[in-house]
């Protein structure tokens, strides 16, 4: 006993910086004993929690999840925090240590939080992809995370936080002024957003061009033209035209005109809008709407047949549309009747 409380003066006589080397020692036994407690609790109490029986929602376990993850960098933070606090230093680096603490345990709430973001499209939370949070979403959210952590640090290190604030307000209306193209786009991303006029993967045509949308971003939209180029459309200008959305069609519409030789009989002429309509009605993704005798053309008796393909997807459209072509073809052969092509007839005068 006598002998450690020799060592004990022994290192109570030795100072250096304003502290014992007794002090040091006291210093770095309660780092360590936090770091050990804190390691120990986790690996056999917080990781050993069985998340997925306990917790239903995925959404919420991937929360607790990055909070255990991000759980062992603040206990080192706190650990190095309280064994500095026990020895005597200058207030200076008192307020360092405060300082760096902070900035520190800040920063990992910062990632916590994006990577919380990153976990929104689970699917507990979207159950189908077109419910899900845009990535140009996650990306603005992520920003202002960013930008309302550092303005929290800057804050707590003695900046004028507001004075910032209004200094970033007028020079955002003037950068508002400069990037009023790029602001446009955005809000018209907004605007497709939450009005939906199409979604990823749906197949659109606008102004001349037809494409399947790949892409939709903060600035502008990729669409893949029925000819394979990629075309990269602003949101400004997408929005100012009229946009057909095959994807919400529950089926599409076809009118044919169809001619028959003058030669044709009035009896048979009378019987070809059945014949259409037969023929039409025979094809099992074929609706038929209507058909008439629509005009005597210069070479032919013309027909205008209307029917819909009970389908949205061009590719199983135009295979409907030539099943309905085959069947008039081969009703017209059985019948014996000759379609039109132009001719000119010379007359001896």
């Amino acid at each position: 006993m006598e002998f450690i409380n020799s060592i004990i003066l022994t290192l109570k006589s030795h100072t250096y910086f304003n502290n014992s080397l007794f002090n040091y020692i006291i210093a770095l036994l309660i780092f360590l004993s936090i770091v050990i407690a804190i390691t120990i609790f986790i690996r056999l109490v917080i990781k050993r929690i069985p998340l997925e029986d306990r917790v239903s929602n995925q959404f919420l376990a991937a929360v607790i999840e990055t909070f255990r993850k991000r759980l062992i960098y603040i206990s080192y933070a706190l650990a190095v925090y309280s064994a500095l606090t026990y020895l005597t230093t200058p207030k200076i680096v008192t307020n360092i240590i405060d300082k760096a603490v902070i900035v520190y345990i800040s920063i990992i709430v910062i990632f916590a939080i994006t990577d919380i973001l990153k976990d929104i499209n689970t699917d507990s939370l979207a159950k189908t992809g077109k419910n899900k949070v845009p990535a140009g979403i996650i990306t603005i959210l992520k920003a202002l995370v960013w930008i309302a952590g550092l303005l929290f640090i800057f804050s707590n290190l003695g900046y004028n936080v507001s004075t910032f604030i209004t200094g970033l307000g007028i020079g955002g209306i003037a950068v508002a002024l400069a990037a009023q193209n790029i602001l446009g786009d955005l809000f018209n991303y907004l605007v497709i957003l939450f009005d939906k006029p199409f979604a990823k993967g749906d197949l659109i045509q606008f102004n001349t061009a037809v494409g399947r949308v790949e892409y939709v971003g903060i600035k502008s939209t990729k669409i893949r033209s029925s000819n394979g180029e990629l075309l990269s459309v602003s949101n400004t200008d997408l929005t100012k035209t009229i946009i057909h959305n095959y994807e919400m069609a529950a089926k599409r519409r076809n009118v044919s005109v169809i001619g028959v030789e003058y030669e044709t009989s009035v009896e048979m002429v009378h019987k070809i809008p059945a014949l259409l309509e037969q023929a039409v009605r025979s094809v099992k993704e074929a609706e038929f709407a209507r058909v008439h005798f629509s005009a005597f053309n210069t070479s032919s008796l013309d027909f205008e047949l209307v029917y819909f393909i009970l389908t949205n997807d061009y590719t199983e459209y135009t295979k409907g549309v030539q099943a309905v072509n085959f069947a008039i073809l081969d009703i017209f052969a059985k019948e014996g009747i000759n379609f039109a092509y132009p001719a000119q007839r010379m007359i001896n005068q």
